[in-house]
């Protein structure tokens, strides 16, 4: 069995490893985010990024940090797939991808909080300790009442 490699790069060299891996018949498999830290003064934070690609039983994922405030270059127009999860990574952890084939501007979910995963993760968790997740007008389903609850 091959196992997973994971390569450590900089956000800046994404664009040139997906054109290799494209040249080399690999294939997107995968884009996954993790919030590492959260500065609680200014609800931004660190989203460490994984793209995974496969060639085979080959499999290749390229690891990296995206600031708050950088800007990460697409590669939906490589991988058409791939926009399916960069707009995914815009909405939930609010990266910016400048680029995306076809871009949903921020409207891919619907969500009762702005990017709940990250950077405003702190406005998430009160909403979700306080039961007004529903109440933002996002398009959310309004927060059950008592009599909900018990049914």
């Amino acid at each position: 069995m091959t196992p997973q490699v994971f390569i450590d790069i900089t956000r800046l060299e994404l664009r040139k490893h997906a054109e290799r891996y494209q040249a080399e018949g690999w294939r997107f498999v995968n884009l996954c985010g993790s919030l590492l830290n959260l500065d609680e003064e200014s609800d931004k934070g660190v989203v460490e990024m994984l793209y995974t690609f496969a060639r085979g039983r080959e499999m290749e994922n390229l690891r990296f940090d995206v600031q708050p405030g950088e800007v990460l270059e697409s590669i939906s127009d490589l991988y058409f797939n791939a926009l399916v999860n960069e707009n995914e990574a815009h909405d939930l952890f609010g990266i910016e991808i400048k680029g995306i084939v076809i871009d949903f501007g921020g409207a891919f979910y619907t969500l009762s909080v702005p990017t709940p995963m990250n950077p405003q993760s702190n406005i998430a968790i009160r909403a979700a300790e306080q039961k007004t997740y529903g109440t933002a007008d996002y398009g959310a389903c309004p927060v059950p009442t008592s009599s909900e609850e018990e049914a």
